[in-house]
């Protein structure tokens, strides 16, 4: 049993320090330092690993909770022996916003993970630990956006929740911005974004091809059928999100950034890491594809259009040939598992509410709330109805409507609610973002066409729905790209003022 248990210690040492450096650890020369962080972690893994730390905190377990209690000192230990603790928590950040909405208990007392690792992020902010990014354009227009939108905001009935998001987003955001400044920053950004959108789509598969899902916080498994979304009979996978749209549109973000990654790491020599971006972007296009997410899957292939149109000229290319073959891989992984569901419901797309389509019905309520929000924004032109007050004026006037119904657009819900108040500051945030891409471009050129063709994409997926403006978990989820964005534009423009 000591073997065992020696063994154990010996392994978790190994695990926590192999993630901060790339050889291997030597344990009889470890630091006086190092050695108390692991003889102080190891302990609190194995009590959890029992399950004793699980039965302790929480009054009803959980695979979930039994997780957490292990992962936790495992945490702590790479934050005490990771170079920048700051950039640890940041990818805690990232990797855990798709289940920004997860609450989890101590001792009656509640909290979300994502909250959590901003708050710890934000300590070293406060002393100082980290270097401030370069003046941006969005960082810029953020306070004339904020004029405009105070206006229809204090007009509305439920203001605390579209403020909430953009605080969580614009938390997600600055904190991306300011990591990739750190040594080795930009790299965590973009690996805990890709690892946690590919933990996403494996998900996806998996529901997709059980007709089962996962629910995260009790780590029970239950069926879909007769799910709100089902597609005739197939279930549409939704990952830890609330339905597959929202599942849609955070995957679509990766392709256009992954694609931009392998090329990277190509040029560099890094054939291995870069097969292992090939394989995560496949396996993620597949989700995106199984989600049935129409708009966020034309919103991809305009994606692969766009980063050709944004890189340097010597790469454009081999860019093309690199979208090509993806989108060749994805389309043949996807109508492998898709099947008749796949082509029957890309098929509506040219005209989504024609006769045999099956979801004619449902496109046709579509465009009806789309007229009767676009009705609603030019009867109160300059200020809209007020935030949150749309689904008001849906409810009265659209058969079927809940207190759930939207627009279907964030463009129309925009205008609805904040009318070309609200479009002006969506149109400043866009133009800025330009501007930042284009600043950014002189620093990293091709990363910066991945960049672009992310926004792209989720522009237009934004067309048809509105869950970027309406659920925390996506908007933080893509928060990150304008992080990126900022960042690289910030450092473009401080180092140019030097």
């Amino acid at each position: 049993m000591e073997r065992q248990l020696d063994g154990r210690t010996v392994m978790l040492a190994r695990v926590v320090l192999l993630t901060y450096r790339n050889r291997t650890v030597d344990l009889s020369k470890l630091e006086p330092k190092q050695i108390g962080v692991l003889v102080l972690a190891a302990p609190f893994v194995l009590l959890g690993a029992s399950g004793w730390t699980e039965q302790l905190l929480f009054t009803t377990p959980s695979p979930t909770k039994y997780l957490l209690t292990v992962i936790t000192p495992i945490i702590a230990a790479i934050v005490a022996l990771a170079p920048s603790p700051f950039l640890v928590f940041v990818g805690a950040a990232v990797f855990v916003a798709p289940a920004a909405t997860l609450n989890v208990s101590f001792f009656g007392v509640s909290f979300q993970a994502l909250v959590v690792a901003c708050l710890l992020a934000g300590i070293p902010l406060l002393l100082g630990l980290t270097k401030p990014v370069g003046k941006s354009a969005l960082s810029a227009v953020l306070p004339y956006m904020l004029v405009l939108a105070a206006i229809p905001a204090a007009r509305g009935s439920n203001v605390w929740e579209p403020v909430s998001i953009g605080l969580y987003a614009a938390a997600v955001v600055f904190l991306c911005a300011r990591a990739i400044k750190q040594h080795g920053g930009l790299l965590v950004v973009l690996c805990s974004s890709l690892t946690s959108l590919l933990l996403q789509a494996a998900l996806a598969i998996w529901e997709f091809q059980t007709r089962s899902e996962f629910d995260v916080y009790t780590g029970t498994i239950r069926s879909t059928s007769d799910y709100f979304f089902d597609f005739q009979s197939q279930p549409r996978p939704t990952g830890t999100y609330s339905d597959p749209i929202s599942l849609g549109t955070a995957l679509v973000a990766a392709i256009p950034v992954g694609i931009a990654a392998v090329y990277i790491l190509l040029q560099r020599g890094k054939r291995l890491a870069a097969t292992g971006v090939v394989v995560a972007l496949a396996v993620i296009g597949v989700g995106l594809a199984l989600s049935l997410s129409r708009m966020a899957s034309l919103g991809a292939l305009a994606s692969l259009v766009a980063i050709v149109l944004f890189a340097p000229r010597g790469a454009r290319g081999r860019m093309a040939a690199m979208s090509g073959g993806l989108l060749a891989v994805l389309l043949l992984g996807a109508i492998t598992l898709g099947g008749p569901s796949l082509l029957e419901r890309a098929s509506s797309v040219s005209d989504p509410t024609a006769r045999g389509v099956v979801t004619a019905d449902g496109d046709r309520d579509r465009e009806f709330l789309w007229n009767l929000a676009l009705e609603t924004g030019l009867e109160h032109p300059v200020t809209g109805v007020g935030v949150g007050n749309l689904n008001k004026v849906l409810l009265a006037h659209a058969p079927g409507s809940s207190a759930s119904t939207h627009a279907h657009s964030v463009y129309l819900q925009i205008f609805s609610e904040s009318g070309v108040l609200g479009i002006g500051a969506l149109a400043l945030l866009l133009g800025a973002v330009g501007m930042d891409l284009r600043r950014a471009r002189a620093r990293a050129p091709v990363l910066t066409a991945g960049l672009a063709g992310a926004v792209v994409a989720l522009c237009i997926a934004a067309v048809t729905d509105v869950v970027t403006i309406r659920y925390v978990a996506v908007a933080t989820t893509i928060a990150p790209i304008l992080g990126l964005v900022v960042g690289l534009a910030g450092q473009d423009a401080d180092d140019r003022s030097r």
